[in-house]
């Protein structure tokens, strides 16, 4: 589906036709680091936080970085809705499928294997060989 979006219109054709008429942003994986959620100045009491992230656009040189300004209780409403995911769920983007077990690898501590695909250390270390202090690294 990711393929298949529309940087310019990104709300999934057929779908949420209530939001029809609001403006989307799509914010694919090479972007993903652009998202930031933080206290909006140097993290005194009582200041709203901002979610800020850089939607795709089709021209690269027009992306233009986006503020929302989130109060206590958005910001607690933000939390309500995302307490409950999964931890695979919540990590969407920062796990990836070991190319060799299948299992779940944090992206963090995953390394490549010899074609370029996330492993987990022990399983390269199964692989390739290696020293002990790799899996434990």
């Amino acid at each position: 589906m990711t393929e298949d979006v529309d940087p310019e219109d990104a709300r999934p054709e057929g779908h949420y036709p209530r939001f029809r008429s609001n403006t989307w942003h799509y914010v694919p994986a090479d972007l993903a680091r652009t998202l930031s959620l933080g206290p909006a100045g140097d993290g005194e009491p009582g200041q709203d936080w901002v979610l800020s992230y850089t939607p795709e656009r089709r021209d690269p040189d027009d992306r233009e970085k986006v503020f929302v300004r989130l109060s206590p209780p958005a910001l607690e409403e933000l939390y309500v809705e995302t307490v409950g995911l999964s931890p695979e769920d919540r990590q969407a983007g920062h796990t990836a499928e070991c190319d060799f077990c299948g299992e779940s690898v944090a992206l963090e501590k995953a390394v490549p294997n010899k074609r370029e695909e996330p492993v987990h250390k022990r399983c390269y270390r199964d692989a390739y060989g290696g020293p002990e202090w790799l899996e434990h690294y």
